[in-house]
């Protein structure tokens, strides 16, 4: 379900790619409590890294993607402690927990490919696009999103106030790709060599809300390499609420 919801995602942001702008947007009027320090809960980065096949296959690789995964975590936690950031990493459960995490986990896939189509791509729902006004003229859409009042089992759970979810999905040209490519561009077509798609949410656990939302549809860093996570995450967190002023690596374009 998640890889299919995945692969939906990057497939229709490449699609997207002349029109969507890559950054971060917050929820109106949203802001961390002043008076602690609020708990974050991360959810298990989804990572995916693998080859895109000359005539578009996407085949994972699972020593890179496990290589990647290990490297965005301990980039993550590190990152967040220099932003004074008090997260705690939910571990491997099992049973009905299990299930649980991961109906939620793909739950917030299928919710930001909507987010990213009727929000990031242009495509406004009359219900979430807000109309320009003189003060604040760039402004077309507001991050209205749910995952849902089941969200409160994690709080009580964990004691946590906010859940943090995260994704990334590369897919490397191989030779034959890079090949598609030039021929294409001879006749005038666009062929993408390579897959660099990242998002990352944050959610409000007691309503369900997605409260921040960052994406970039042409991330930067290789995850399968120390350096290359600790700026794949700066990307990742950028625009992060209260963050000091930014991650490493990291650009926030707000998204129009």
């Amino acid at each position: 379900m998640r890889a299919m919801v995945g692969g939906l995602i990057a497939a229709g942001l490449l699609f997207a790619a002349g029109t969507a702008q890559a950054g971060s947007v917050l929820k109106e009027g949203f802001a961390f409590p002043t008076d602690h320090t609020p708990k974050i809960v991360v959810f298990r980065p989804e990572v995916q890294v693998g080859t895109l096949r000359a005539a578009g296959q996407d085949e994972p690789n699972v020593e890179w993607t496990q290589t990647a995964r290990t490297n965005i975590a301990s980039e993550m936690k590190t990152q967040a402690t220099a932003q004074g950031l008090n997260l705690e990493f939910l571990g491997d459960q099992q049973g009905t927990d299990a299930e649980l995490i991961d109906s939620h986990r793909a739950l917030f896939l299928a919710v930001s490919s909507a987010v990213m189509t009727h929000g990031i791509a242009g495509d406004h729902l009359p219900t979430k696009r807000e109309e320009r006004t003189e003060e604040n003229p760039g402004k077309r859409w507001r991050l209205d999103w749910t995952l849902g009042p089941g969200m409160a089992k994690f709080a009580e759970a964990t004691g946590a106030e906010y859940g943090l979810f995260f994704y990334t999905h590369d897919a490397y040209g191989s030779a034959g790709r890079k090949t598609a490519m030039i021929f294409a561009a001879m006749w005038g077509a666009y062929v993408p060599t390579g897959i660099h798609v990242g998002y990352a949410g944050l959610v409000d656990l007691k309503t369900g809300d997605i409260v921040w939302f960052n994406t970039d549809i042409a991330m930067g860093g290789d995850p399968r390499e120390t350096e290359g996570a600790a700026k794949r995450v700066g990307q990742l967190l950028a625009g992060f609420p209260g963050s000091k002023p930014a991650f490493p690596g990291a650009s926030a374009a707000a998204p129009k």
